[in-house]
């Protein structure tokens, strides 16, 4: 009797946990993804113009938009169907094929450009004779091809023909079969590793590498300022004054590197802490021996909602982070209300 009362009490708690963690992630999902779309949105407006495009990080940035776009609204299709129970399209091969091979392509696409946009700042920075030849769009088109091939045949196992819906309309894998076996225990820790774990190493030694590089710039800055200072004190007459266009090229390079430094290690940040949960818990569920779906859709359902931060947050994190990227936000915004204001005094006569 107090077994089945206990019991009882433990599947009424855990549904009311249930129903809390699909509000909280209802809500919160709702407020990311609409941020994301408008933030994409903004940021493309920025990065489809033709100064900021023909420069190979712009271009990497371009892509990298395009991809995490795609990447929500792919996100959107699960986070209706595990949240709302509200499928957009009952049909297997769209809902459990389609969208888990897609999620998995641009997820891949969209983390080896973050990491490429940290090696091009690193080679500007550390090589700047050589950046002219290797930081170009054609390389960075060359690169863009090997990723996405790569990724559509990686995640090609997607379109198994058995990856369908279950009894209770879910998406299930074959049990004791192959697919599962690769599915679920094979391809989760390889993809945390190409996903996750190299990302955060490239972008953390790019990222460690620059700011060692700024370091000693600013020490080889303050012993050139105090030698001219001791220079001038014993004597004047032979020590020449830098120029004020040299001191001026010297402050905007100080700032620039300063700006891409705040921007490679936000967007390292970034990725780290909105990444490494959902791939974490992915890995694990594939070693998981429990099959209780509606507890892993939800779980899943808030992780993915918490990833996906990342593939919305660009724009906004590149507001806060650099003042020359919100100059050209401002600019570009008044050219379209001008555009705007010209055609609509057009139409009126």
């Amino acid at each position: 009797m107090n077994a089945t009362t206990t019991a009882i009490e433990i599947n009424i708690t855990f549904t009311k946990s249930a129903e809390v963690l699909r509000l909280i992630t209802a809500v919160i999902g709702i407020l990311v993804y609409i941020a994301g779309f408008i933030g994409n949105f903004l940021s493309l407006l920025l990065f489809i113009q033709k100064e900021l495009r023909q420069v190979s990080t712009g271009f990497i940035f371009l892509l990298l938009n395009i991809f995490s776009t795609i990447y929500l609204l792919s996100l959107v299709v699960e986070f209706f169907d595990s949240v709302f129970q509200l499928q957009i399209l009952h049909n297997a091969v769209f809902r459990c094929q389609f969208i888990l091979w897609l999620q998995n392509v641009t997820r891949t696409v969209c983390s080896f450009l973050a990491a490429t946009v940290s090696i091009d700042r690193f080679i500007r920075s550390e090589y700047p004779m050589k950046s002219r030849i290797w930081c170009t769009t054609k390389n960075v088109i060359r690169l863009f091809y090997i990723y996405f091939l790569f990724s559509i045949l990686f995640y090609a196992f997607f379109f198994y023909p058995l990856n369908v819906f279950d009894s209770y309309g879910q998406c299930s894998y074959p049990y004791n079969d192959t697919f599962r076996l690769v599915a679920l225990n094979i391809m989760p820790p390889i993809r945390f590793v190409l996903i996750c774990v190299l990302p955060t190493i490239i972008m953390t030694g790019c990222g460690g590498r620059m700011l060692n590089n700024i370091r000693q710039s600013k020490r080889r800055t303050t012993q050139q300022t105090l030698a001219q200072h001791a220079a001038t004190i014993t004597g004047p007459a032979l020590v020449s004054k830098p120029s004020d266009t040299t001191h001026e090229h010297r402050r905007q390079t100080a700032t620039i590197d300063q700006m891409l430094l705040l921007m490679v290690l936000a967007n390292i940040i970034a990725y780290i802490l909105t990444q490494i949960p959902f791939n974490s818990y992915a890995l694990y569920y594939g070693y998981e021996t429990s099959y209780n779906y509606t507890l892993y859709s939800l779980i899943r359902a808030f992780l993915l909602m918490w990833s996906s931060i990342y593939f919305g947050i660009g724009f906004y994190l590149f507001c806060v982070t650099s003042p020359q990227f919100r100059k050209q936000f401002t600019t570009k915004i008044k050219q379209l209300c001008i555009c705007y204001q010209q055609r609509r005094a057009r139409v009126e006569q």
